[in-house]
């Protein structure tokens, strides 16, 4: 019997493609509960169909127990992070790890050709793949997390375009200017 190489290329074959929802307006609490759940870290946050944001257990500490909002009367979003890092779910894995390292972000959502969420790329998923990925590749973004972060990624309130790409111009498009949106047909755990 011939084995075929199985040796993943894209995105698309070692992302987790199930993805865990929160609506905005959520509690804190709530968000915690879904991630015990459903034992994960990370819920893509909506408003309507679209993606606005995500919140990991470490945005639950770091912006909500750490700061004293925690509770029914925090809503998610006091907590989430606004940015949505995202890449193409035919992408190549290495520049997706390029993304992830250059952003500083443990988690990638995944979009199809229609920018629709598709999956959750995630550090695990990227360790798991084991011999696919370039080692060299996967200890930079190792280091990048590692390292000391001197800004926060929630922009302040005077910047009215919501947060650029670390390095990228003002001015220019960057990662977050579409976010990604569900798919309508599907029916999110809401």
């Amino acid at each position: 019997m011939n084995e075929q190489n199985t040796t993943p290329a894209a995105v698309a074959d070692i992302m987790s493609h199930r993805v865990v929802f929160a609506h905005i307006d959520h509690d804190v609490t709530e968000a915690a509960r879904r991630m015990r759940d459903s034992d994960i870290g990370f819920l893509a946050v909506l408003d309507g169909d679209e993606v606005v944001g995500a919140v990991t257990d470490r945005d639950i500490v770091s912006r909500g127990v750490a700061k004293g909002v925690t509770g029914l009367d925090a809503a998610v979003q006091t907590v989430m992070t606004r940015h949505v890092v995202h890449c193409r779910a035919d992408a190549a894995i290495e520049s997706a790890i390029e993304l992830m390292t250059t952003q500083r972000v443990r988690r990638l959502a995944v979009v199809d050709a229609d920018n629709e969420l598709v999956g959750v790329l995630s550090l695990c998923d990227i360790v798991q793949a084991g011999q696919a990925v370039d080692a060299d590749r996967l200890f930079r973004l190792l280091r990048a997390l590692a390292a000391p972060m001197p800004t926060a990624k929630t922009p302040g309130p005077e910047d009215s375009t919501g947060g650029r790409a670390r390095g990228s111009p003002r001015g220019e498009i960057h990662v977050y200017a579409e976010k990604p949106v569900i798919r309508r047909r599907a029916q999110p755990h809401v």
